[in-house]
C-alpha cells in the first residue's frame, strides 16, 4: 500500500502547480499527470489538488484583485514575488471557496509555504495580506 500525502503535502503540491502555471502557462493536465508519476502518494490527494488548482485558474482575476486591494501603500501586484503571489492565490482561494479549511489553517499553511519557498521576510508579507483579506 502506498503512502498518502498529508493535507499540507497536498497543498504544497497544489502550490507548485499554481506557481508553474503562473510561470510557464503549461497544460494543467500534463502537470497533474506529471505529479502523479513523480509523487505517487499524491494520487489519493488529487481531488483536493485539482479542486484548488482549477479553482485558482477559474478565479484568477478575482484573486488578483483581492491581492491588489490588500497591498499596503503604493505596492502593486506586479512587484510581489511570483512565489508570494502563488501562495496568496492558493490561500485566498481556500479561505473563500474551500469549506473544510478554516481561515487560520489557510493562513498558517500559506506562511509556512512562504518560509519554505520564498525570501525570509515574505512570510510576514503574506501574513499581512491575508490578515487584510480575512478582515474584509
Amino acid at each position: 500500500m502506498s503512502k498518502k500525502l498529508s493535507r499540507s503535502g497536498a497543498r504544497c503540491e497544489a502550490f507548485k502547480i499554481i506557481f508553474e502555471l503562473n510561470q510557464h502557462k503549461d497544460d494543467v493536465d500534463f502537470l497533474f499527470d506529471n505529479l502523479m508519476n513523480e509523487v505517487p502518494e499524491s494520487i489519493s490527494s488529487m481531488p483536493y489538488i485539482k479542486n484548488v488548482v482549477l479553482g485558482v485558474l477559474e478565479k484568477y482575476d478575482e484573486l488578483s484583485d483581492i491581492i491588489s486591494e490588500n497591498l499596503a501603500g503604493r505596492w502593486r501586484i506586479e512587484r510581489i514575488s511570483k512565489v508570494s503571489k502563488a501562495v496568496l492565490m492558493l490561500a485566498i482561494y481556500e479561505i473563500k471557496y474551500v469549506d473544510d479549511v478554516p481561515e487560520k489553517v489557510a493562513i498558517n499553511e500559506a506562511i509556512e509555504l512562504a518560509k519554505k519557498f520564498d525570501e525570509p521576510d515574505s512570510s510576514s508579507f503574506v501574513n499581512g495580506v491575508l490578515a487584510g483579506v480575512v478582515k474584509k
